[in-house]
């Protein structure tokens, strides 16, 4: 499920970043000798563009597929986003202080804010990388459960279409995608995300139930989030201890677990 549709997580978020401008206000109003809704009025305008950048960077880490990047770019790209985030917040900032009159007085504390920023940043950063592991941890449970219920399902997976197409709404148009020009299916909640060299598509569905759909000889899902047209692989290289990545012919790269590695190896006998 997306963050935008869980609305306990959008009030929870709200709520963290309102008490955020409180103890912003508070400390402020005890260092700097001016009215108390100028400090409220740029505690509560900080902690909004906190609250929006934060959002913007989550959904950078997540769909930029910085796990699968080595350790060197991910620091490299770590830095420039904790750097491009600092500027917007500094300008943004100024910009407001400007505006009610009080830039100056507002400079001595330049380097406290600074440090503020680099915190919010690890905070986010800390915060997606343990949702990473996370999700990495859970998806050995996943596994064994599924292998637990191959055998449930095995009359439902003989009954099951194999499909040549499959067809994506968007707005009043509907796509019809060929199975042969996938090039990969990934996991976001309730939806599945489908690339293709023409574009990407989004399609309320499960994993499990693609999985099970499409032909089990050209689609291997290497991750639990993750399904890979075999013949759209260009290139597999060793990542971070016994992992793997996958490239794509689009130049995406993919994370394979040690699993979905075994499975990929016997499919293209390796």
């Amino acid at each position: 499920m997306k963050f935008s549709d869980n609305k306990a997580k959008i009030i929870q978020y709200m709520l963290w970043w309102t008490g955020f401008a409180m103890l912003q206000t508070l400390s402020f109003h005890s260092i700097f000798s001016l009215p108390f809704y100028i400090i409220l009025a740029d505690a509560v305008f900080h902690s909004l563009l906190y609250a929006l950048l934060g959002m913007l960077l989550w959904n950078a880490l997540r769909y930029g597929n910085f796990g699968a990047l080595p350790a060197l770019q991910r620091i490299i790209n770590y830095t420039a986003l904790g750097l491009l985030t600092l500027a917007i917040t500094a300008g943004a900032g100024y910009g407001f202080e400007y505006l009610l009159n009080v830039s100056e007085e507002f400079l001595p504390y330049l380097p406290a804010r600074t440090f503020i920023h680099l915190l919010v940043f690890i905070l986010i950063i800390q915060s997606f990388i343990i949702r990473n592991n996370k999700n990495n941890a859970d998806e050995m449970t996943e596994q064994f459960q599924e292998t637990d219920e191959e055998d449930e399902d095995a009359p439902t997976l003989q009954n099951t279409e194999i499909l040549e197409r499959i067809a994506v709404k968007s707005g009043s148009k509907i796509n019809m995608i060929p199975v042969q020009e996938i090039l990969c299916l990934q996991a976001d909640g309730d939806y599945v995300h489908i690339h293709t060299l023409k574009g990407k598509y989004m399609k309320e569905q499960t994993m499990k139930s693609f999985e099970r759909a499409l032909p089990p000889g050209q689609f291997v899902r290497v991750h639990r989030s993750c399904i890979v047209n075999i013949e759209s692989i260009t290139g597999i290289e060793l990542y971070e201890k016994q992992s793997r990545l996958l490239t794509l012919k689009n130049g995406f790269k993919i994370k394979v677990s040690q699993a979905g590695y075994a499975v990929l190896k016997e499919r293209l006998n390796l």
